[in-house]
């Protein structure tokens, strides 16, 4: 009798919690993504805004999606992002896209890597609301790749760093320079000798002489790395890449597997944390930038006028020339020119001269 009532005691505790499961919302269950920088741990607002997605994207989806991010070179080399988030070897990849400019000319155009680019609230707005993010993802059609919007944002880069002083177009001739993308080719025309080096090799070389100037990064990221301790001049603005959007790249498979809800709360960390990189970044690069101008190894000056008419004259041949080959970089430099004539009039009409802290 008392293993009777034991046996309907058990069959209705089964019943019961099959009901009151039947009654409980069902949780996603925990995703993991692997995730890569192109850039090395601890370097301001390149690696920097990659860390802080993963944190945000933790906390908006409470842990249903984990990111796990890497510096660069941890799973797969620095430039082979784009192939790894295609095979799905990585989910999720930031990067920059001008590294694919071989591969695909009009990617330089999305890093903004150009003389007279597009200023940064023009970029975003063009990326959000002008077609920028559709046409993005129309570059890289053939792959398994959905762009996202950017994960951070940099300001204007200093135009170069050099051993020897540059005040006018002439003393480019014979210059050994590192750049990358549309710069290098203008440069070229100007008489210097164009040198690709990655990242961790330019220090050395302008230290040992190797090269004669280069271009790397903005204020904050430049003076991270040291450059003023092997160069003793400096010139401003970045008029090769006024601003850089950093590239969010989803493996199209992984990006699918997301219900509705986590993909939005995805892109919602992405603007929360490239809006916190734009402004964590005026910060930081007017600190580094002070410093330079404070510094006694250090002499700091501007492109003069005529310096940058003719830089963008040279560049809007080169960019006329790419979109004569290039169908797709003929679409996208179109749609961002169309773009800038409809927002800048505008922009110039408000914008107010600085007046300075008094």
């Amino acid at each position: 009798m008392l293993s009777m009532k034991k046996s309907i005691g058990l069959v209705l505790t089964v019943c019961f919690c099959l009901v009151l499961t039947a009654w409980i919302p069902a949780t996603q269950a925990k995703t993991v993504w692997r995730a890569q920088s192109s850039y090395p741990a601890g370097l301001p607002q390149l690696y920097a805004p990659a860390e802080h997605l993963a944190e945000l994207v933790k906390e908006l989806t409470d842990g249903e999606l984990i990111i796990r991010m890497q510096p660069g070179g941890s799973i797969v080399p620095s430039k082979e992002i784009l192939d790894a988030v295609d095979k799905g070897i990585l989910d999720l990849g930031c990067t920059w896209a001008g590294w694919w400019m071989g591969k695909y000319p009009a990617a330089v155009l999305f890093g903004n890597s150009r003389p007279n680019g597009l200023q940064t609230q023009e970029m975003l707005s063009w990326i959000y609301h002008g077609g920028g993010l559709e046409l993005w993802n129309e570059v890289y059609e053939d792959r398994n790749i959905q762009i996202l919007p950017p994960y951070g944002m940099l300001g204007s880069e200093n135009f170069c760093w050099s051993r020897k002083p540059i005040n006018s177009l002439e003393d480019f001739k014979g210059l050994k320079f590192r750049t990358v993308g549309i710069w290098g080719k203008c440069l070229e025309r100007l008489g210097a000798r164009v040198v690709s080096l990655a990242g961790g090799e330019v220090y050395p070389s302008l230290e040992r002489g190797v090269i004669d100037a280069a271009e790397f990064a903005t204020p904050a990221i430049d003076r991270k790395l040291g450059f003023e301790e092997v160069c003793p001049y400096l010139k401003v603005p970045g008029i090769h890449e006024p601003c850089a959007p950093l590239e969010t790249m989803v493996n199209t498979k992984s990006w699918a597997k997301l219900s509705k809800d986590i993909q939005s709360k995805v892109k919602l960390a992405l603007k929360i944390s490239t809006f916190h990189a734009i402004n964590l970044a005026m910060k930081q690069d007017a600190e580094a930038m002070n410093y330079f101008l404070e510094s006694d190894k250090v002499q700091v000056s501007k492109l003069t006028p005529e310096m940058i008419e003719e830089i963008i004259r040279i560049g809007d041949e080169e960019l006329n020339k790419m979109a004569e080959e290039d169908e797709m970089f003929a679409k996208v430099l179109k749609s961002q020119r169309d773009f800038r004539e409809k927002v800048e009039p505008y922009a110039d009409l408000v914008r107010l001269p600085y007046p300075y802290a008094k």
